[in-house]
């Protein structure tokens, strides 16, 4: 048992985790660039490229920097078909994107032989858990959200209820997905479902130390996974509209790129460290994992995590 977690700091552990996730990434750099091809990048590509995509279909005269702060677009029912859609495209590559890196990670750790078509099918035996875990997970942290907006539009003047709101709302949601961050690995490799998942999760990450490295995690990847997707996707809009310049768009298109490949190389990195920290949670509660743990380098690597 980690004696700097015991303590409620997880600084040693979060620099294994790291670490360990680049070994694994690094030494089957091929496959997982396959799967990134696969998922990863239509997962990203998406939200980078939907918001220039629907104003140029749906709003062609809409002026972007005078309307900016007021904004008076309404939607019509074409478009909320068509932003339900890219939703739902959103949420398949993510639950793909994470069965087929879980799977993966779990092979790579414990020596076992992984190639493309084996994490794909994968997907066969963890979707529908991930998807009930999904769908539970974040009915939950809608209904919150909802509830505390009403109570308080009706305590509190309207102008001033988005500000309590997030004061009030944004810890509890916080908090929620602290002791949720290992959901989908316990769905993919338990083959738990809805509240399963939940409750067994919060079970894995008990203890401060535990959980300021899920929030460490959670903060770290979160916030660098949003700016660049936030930054290509302004990129991509800026380059979009500037089309008669054409050495604005020739100029752009390399950060757009280095923003892409900084995101996706994150997600990866994320996917990969929440699958270690699951099996260090499940060696720091006493259990056994049911697997053997091989003798190549990442498994001698992984061992580590144990005497950080």
């Amino acid at each position: 048992m980690s004696s700097s977690t015991e303590n409620g700091n997880g600084s040693p552990l979060w620099r294994e985790i790291l670490k360990l996730s680049s070994l694994i990434n690094i030494a089957n750099l091929e496959h997982f660039d396959l799967l990134t091809i696969l998922f990863l990048l239509p997962l990203l590509f998406a939200p980078t490229v939907y918001p220039s995509f629907h104003l140029a279909l749906f709003h062609p005269e809409y002026d972007f920097i005078n309307k900016l702060i007021h904004s008076d677009i309404s939607l019509s029912n074409f478009e909320i078909i068509a932003f339900i859609i890219c939703i739902l495209y959103f949420i398949l590559f993510f639950l793909c994107s994470v069965a087929t890196f879980t799977f993966t990670t779990v092979q790579v750790i414990y020596d076992r032989p992984i190639n493309v078509v084996s994490s794909v099918k994968s997907i066969r035996n963890s979707f529908f858990p991930l998807l009930s875990t999904f769908a539970i997970s974040h009915t939950i942290l809608i209904s919150i959200t909802l509830i505390f907006t009403l109570v308080l539009s009706r305590l509190i003047e309207l102008k001033y209820n988005l500000i309590f709101a997030l004061i009030l709302v944004v810890p509890i949601l916080v908090w929620l997905q602290v002791n949720w961050s290992l959901a989908y690995v316990v769905a993919v490799v338990e083959s738990k479902q809805g509240f399963e998942t939940l409750r067994r999760s919060a079970y894995l990450v008990k203890g401060m130390g535990v959980r300021s490295i899920a929030l460490s995690m959670m903060l770290f990847y979160g916030l660098m996974i949003g700016g660049m997707v936030i930054v290509g996707s302004m990129l991509f809009f800026i380059m979009c509209t500037s089309y008669q310049c054409i050495i604005i768009s020739v100029g752009i298109l390399p950060v757009l790129v280095i923003s892409v490949v900084i995101s996706y190389k994150t997600m990866n990195q994320y996917l990969i460290g929440n699958v270690l920290l699951y099996m260090y949670c499940n060696d720091l509660n006493g259990e056994k994992f049911p697997l053997e743990i091989g003798d190549n380098e990442c498994s001698d690597e992984y061992q580590s995590l144990n005497t950080v």
